[in-house]
């Protein structure tokens, strides 16, 4: 085995003490190399090497220059001497044979202490090991210990699904159970599974309907910090990785508990892709107006160039001729179609804000603003910031207004200030006082989008957009044993 060991872990794990050296020297010189090697690896980790190239290099090298000299050349660890051996050091170390009664142990110990954070069969076997050599305590066979780690893993794993499926309410089940059914239909087990897609009004439809959908089933969340997060992950990605026809060959219990257990882990992450597709979708809705009324001013506009020189001439010709008529004086020097052009120019830049959200009021009412209701039925929108409350009081305005059919309403009933820019209050609030709703919906949105990008507006339930003031459990966290699942 390569890899380097630090100075402080070979004096610590890897030397001999007086007594480990009369022990070892009781043997053949040419075996004395490897039997000390076998010794100590033994001690180390609870179980014997199988070969040389099982043992670091660097905790070879120490232990041979301890004994003086001598290599692992002629050492036959799975021999008939080196089998002799392995009895010798197990008596030596007072090791006994492990019992019926010592397996009991060790099954509810893997069970309470090693099972709940979801590690794998491989970093099992090395602390059931550890565990076996700290009661001195020696299985010859590790294909017991690690069919024993194994079943008791899927024991817990069992035990933890029939809790999540009996928390389920029965409407959920059968929901549960159609969506396995017809997995392809919006709400199905594939659709669900699926990416949200680009920004467009479809896929955020889509995505709204199947994150509702998982809210309707009432699932237990709280039952997600039971195990440790190893374990959602590894049930995440074998749901991920299984089909709808898959699924339902597991026993009911199971396949239930797999798929609930799913979508509790997922719905953050549909969250997070809602939120990708709002904030891409208001993006796009104001560059693609933005181009649109450029384009447009392109095509109209022509540029005059020369507007200073024009500006000397007509004022020389004003000067030479101050009583005469605008059409005999002026239109000479600067033709009427000239001045016609410089005019539009002027008022094609004077306007150009005006023109963007005109087009942008257009494609939000025509099209993008079904999806608001969608949104505010199932996303929640916080801030920490108080200079931020105002866009989330305006969210909150829109969603209390979304059954109510009227067009205009007072301003004294939104929140306007930090909400509507200056800039756009003209056309948000008539003459009269009243708030054209589509208007300020529109103008929301673009603080909303920038405020969420700053991570100033957080979105509860979210992963990415979540509030950042509470910290998120670990990968590697496994501090939380079992409670709630029966042994």
């Amino acid at each position: 085995m390569d890899g380097r060991i630090l100075a402080e872990d070979l004096a610590g794990v890897w030397s001999l003490s007086f007594s480990d050296i009369g022990f070892v020297n009781t043997k053949p010189l040419v075996a004395r190399a490897g039997f000390a090697v076998q010794l100590k690896f033994f001690a180390a980790h609870g179980f014997f090497a199988d070969a040389a190239n099982s043992v670091p290099g660097d905790a070879i090298g120490y232990v041979v220059e301890q004994l003086g000299g001598g290599d692992l050349a002629g050492y036959d660890f799975a021999g008939r001497s080196g089998r002799r051996h392995r009895s010798e050091i197990l008596r030596y170390l007072g090791f006994r044979r492990i019992k019926p009664a010592d397996r009991e142990a060790l099954a509810a110990w893997i069970s309470t202490e090693l099972c709940p954070s979801g590690m794998t069969v491989g970093a099992m076997m090395e602390r059931v090991f550890l565990w076996c050599r700290d009661g001195k305590i020696f299985a010859s066979s590790r294909k017991e210990l690690e069919r024993l780690a194994r079943s008791e893993r899927q024991r817990f794993l069992d035990a933890y699904l029939g809790c999540v499926t009996d928390r389920l309410h029965p409407e959920a089940q059968a929901s549960m159970e159609a969506s396995l059914a017809d997995p392809d239909n919006e709400t199905g087990f594939h659709s669900i599974k699926s990416d949200a897609g680009q920004a467009s009004l479809d896929n955020i439809i889509a995505v709204t309907d199947r994150l509702a959908f998982i809210r309707t089933l009432d699932l237990p969340g709280d039952l997600l910090s039971v195990p440790g997060t190893a374990w959602i992950e590894q049930i995440e990605r074998r749901v991920g990785g299984e089909k709808a026809s898959e699924m339902r060959r597991h026993p009911r219990t199971r396949q239930l508990g797999l798929y609930a257990v799913s979508l509790m882990s997922r719905q953050s992450k549909i969250i997070d892709a809602m939120i990708d597709l709002l904030i891409e979708t208001v993006h796009r809705i104001t560059t693609r107006s933005r181009r649109k009324v450029i384009a447009g001013i392109a095509r109209d506009i022509e540029k005059v160039y020369g507007k200073e020189c024009l500006l000397v001439d007509i004022a020389g010709a004003a000067i030479d001729n101050p009583s005469g008529r605008v059409c005999d004086v002026i239109f000479p020097v600067a033709g009427e179609t000239k001045l016609a052009a410089i005019v539009n120019e002027y008022r094609a830049q004077g306007a150009l804000d005006r023109r963007i959200y005109k087009v942008m009021r257009g494609s939000y009412a025509s099209q993008y603003r079904r999806m608001v209701p969608r949104l505010l039925s199932v996303l929640e929108f916080r801030s920490n910031n108080a200079a931020w409350r105002p866009v989330v009081d305006a969210v909150n305005w829109m969603r209390t207004m979304v059954d109510d059919g009227r067009r205009f309403v007072s301003w004294q009933d939104v929140p306007i200030d930090k909400v509507v820019p200056a800039k756009w209050r003209g056309a948000v609030i008539d003459k009269d006082g009243r708030v054209n709703r589509i208007s300020y919906e529109l103008c929301v949105l673009s603080p909303l989008r920038e405020s969420i990008r700053a991570k100033e507006i957080w979105i509860v339930g979210a992963d990415r957009y979540r509030n950042l003031r509470i910290p998120t459990k670990s990968p590697g966290h496994s501090e939380i044993k079992s409670p709630g699942i029966p042994g």
